[in-house]
């Protein structure tokens, strides 16, 4: 026994001659059998070993494939979540500060360049449209649409609240990344007259479709906008251009081809407007891309239009009941509300009107917008009353119901669903509305933020004030802080654009309110 152990280190080391008897034969010839059985025994233990080393081996390499699959798995991941609107950049730490500018920077499209784009009104009553680099915050390009000779005569003494509107709409659905744009302007003004608002209707107006990539006019459709009807609004579908205006017989709609013709008129039977509030505007018709689609909403209805003008669907439309968005091709309607107002009347029960092409549902409660949206979850939509958070599939019943009060703005990312709900931060399995975890000791009132990895919030006082506003990054599985560092600058909000993050601080004098932006990545 005591010479056994080294023997066998010994053994195991060296290597068997050809002649070595395999397991299990007959030893030679003259040779003692008791020696034959100890080979015999080396023999297989050093098989064991061998295949033990080569076991061991086989392992190794599976666990180094299987990290190598789940690591191209997750930069798979991410590069799907960062081609999502509204997603930052990767941070590896605390953002930093990238540029500041007193100039307006237009956050309505975003190029394929990674600028931004839109229209910016001037006190003087000039309105451009203007490109801007987000790495830098430097103006790329820049065209007037109303120049300040375009402005309107105002009587003696009035003062102007707001002068000029403006704004870019991109030319492609669910406003996805657009080298084209819409952009519409007008000198309309609201006057503030004994505390009260009075509006007066614009006597210019202009409507032009520009490459956003360098401010070129594709076509300006100012005339055809001003040809009878009056269109009251725009978007676009395609190649065309949709305008709206009324007529005795409700409302037309006619589709302009980028060389100023018209591809097609539709007349759609609709009321006349309600009697505004004193003071106030008529209510106007609305023209919204969704998909394939455009919807015209009348004071009576949504009206789906196919590419050729024909109505595939008509959804009566409430009188108190407004359209609250788009997203994948559907309109949302909503009506009634959640909760009643302190001392207000009492309302209708919320419920919100999904209206597609194929069809349409009316579900219980406020329609819950996805900021982010990774398509990992098994709902098509998420809406909330005073009975919780309602997850909805294809059926009438949802999916599950979750006891979540006052949620705002939700993120769905890889099987689970981040929102605020007024006291923190909230995670749900996206399958069973099972909570996840929960963080009650943040600000819940600044939009909730990602990079696909961790989740970005605000802890500390309200953003603007002293006292020290914290960014705080949380890992997304498990809601433990990842980072806190605090915001680099004062902000009075604070939201992703582009891959960044945009902070905007306005300044207020007697007579203008200037915003003065910060780019933090």
């Amino acid at each position: 026994m005591g010479r056994r152990g080294p023997k066998q280190e010994v053994d195991l080391i060296e290597e068997d001659g050809p002649g070595d008897p395999p397991d299990g034969d007959a030893p030679e010839d003259g040779g003692p059998s008791g020696t034959a059985g100890t080979d015999a025994a080396h023999v297989r233990r050093r098989r064991a070993t061998t295949l033990g080393v080569g076991l061991l081996v086989v392992l190794v390499l599976v666990g180094v494939v299987g990290q190598a699959v789940v690591t191209a798995r997750e930069r798979d991941r991410l590069a799907a979540v960062a081609a999502l609107p509204d997603v930052v950049a990767p941070l590896d730490g605390p953002p930093q500060i990238l540029w500041t500018s007193d100039e307006d920077i237009p956050f309505q499209v975003t190029t394929s360049a990674g600028h931004v784009a839109g229209a910016v009104t001037h006190p003087d009553g000039r309105v451009v449209a203007r490109a801007v680099d987000l790495a830098t915050g430097r103006t790329v390009w820049e065209v007037d649409l109303l120049t300040a000779a375009d402005s309107m005569e105002l009587p003696a003494g009035a003062v102007p609240a707001v002068r000029g509107s403006a704004y870019c709409w991109p030319g492609t659905p669910d406003n996805r990344t657009s080298d084209v744009m819409l952009c519409t302007a007008d000198n309309a003004v609201w006057l503030e007259q004994d505390g009260t608002m009075r509006w007066i209707a614009a006597t210019v107006t202009r409507l032009v479709l520009l490459d956003a990539r360098d401010g070129t006019v594709v076509a300006d459709l100012t005339d055809e906008a001003a040809a009878a009807p009056v269109a009251e609004s725009s978007t676009t579908l395609g190649d065309l251009v949709l305008l709206t205006g009324r007529t005795s017989d409700g409302a037309e709609v006619r589709a302009v081809r980028r060389d100023g013709t018209v591809a097609w008129r539709t007349t759609v039977p609709a009321p006349p407007p309600a009697e505004p509030e004193p003071g106030g505007s008529p209510e106007q018709l609305q023209l919204l891309t969704a998909g394939d689609h455009a919807a015209l909403v009348t004071p009576d209805a949504v009206h789906l239009l196919d590419a050729t003008g024909a109505t595939v669907r008509r959804t009566p439309r409430a009188a108190d009941a407004w359209v609250t968005g788009s997203t994948d091709g559907t309109v949302v309607l909503g009506a009634g509300g959640a909760y009643a107002p302190p001392g207000g009347p009492p309302q209708a029960p919320a419920s919100s009107t999904f209206i597609r092409p194929d069809g349409e549902v009316t579900r219980p409660g406020e329609w819950v917008w996805l900021g982010v949206d990774d398509g990992t979850a098994p709902f098509t939509t998420l809406t909330w009353d005073v009975d919780g958070l309602h997850a909805w599939g294809r059926e009438d019943a949802p999916l599950w119901t979750a006891d979540v009060r006052l949620p705002h703005e939700a993120v769905a990312l890889d099987g689970l669903v981040h929102l605020t709900d007024g006291t923190g931060l909230l995670t749900l399995d996206a399958g069973t509305g099972a909570e996840v975890w929960r963080v009650t000791d943040l600000r819940s009132d600044t939009p909730l933020m990602t990079d696909g990895r961790v989740l970005l919030v605000t802890a500390g006082s309200t953003l603007g004030e002293d006292g020290g506003t914290r960014l705080v990054a949380l890992d997304r599985k498990d809601g433990s802080e990842v980072w806190r560092a605090p915001t680099p600058v004062d902000v009075d909000s604070l939201w992703p654009v582009g891959g960044f993050l945009l902070g905007q601080r306005w300044d207020h004098d007697v007579q203008t309110n200037r915003a003065v932006v910060t780019a933090l990545g």
